[in-house]
């Protein structure tokens, strides 16, 4: 049965889990929530959209011992027609200075949650 409290939560246990594959560096850990078109606007202003072109950008900066992030998110609501959701929250390395705000669209497609966009903002000096 559909809630919308249900529909939050379970967005909610998509984003927990994929900090989890962040910490692990497992990309398609983190790409399975991903659209295939899906657009990354990153702290800094720069922009790519596709989820195979996005995960490739993952794969290299994991492999350059990058920082590890997590979104803690604030906020999900999700529309009326049950089809959509807005997230906010917040962004922070875990290994590093840097931290933000960011947001995302999620879509529901054939019954599964999935990431439409995520925009970050470095709020950090």
């Amino acid at each position: 049965m559909f809630t919308f409290k249900k529909e939050e939560d379970l967005i909610r246990q998509y984003r927990l889990d994929s900090n989890v594959c962040i910490a692990k560096r497992d990309v398609d850990g983190v790409s399975k929530y991903w659209m295939p078109d899906f657009v990354q606007v990153a702290g800094d202003g720069s922009h790519t959209t596709g989820k195979s072109l996005i995960a490739a950008d993952w794969k290299y900066m994991f492999s350059q011992s990058s920082p590890v992030f997590e979104r803690l998110p604030d906020e999900i609501v999700v529309g009326e027609a049950g089809d959509l959701a807005w997230e906010k929250g917040k962004w922070v390395y875990k290994n590093d200075k840097y931290w933000g705000n960011y947001s995302a669209m999620w879509r529901k497609i054939k019954g599964k949650w999935l990431t439409q966009c995520e925009l970050y903002v470095s709020l950090n000096k």
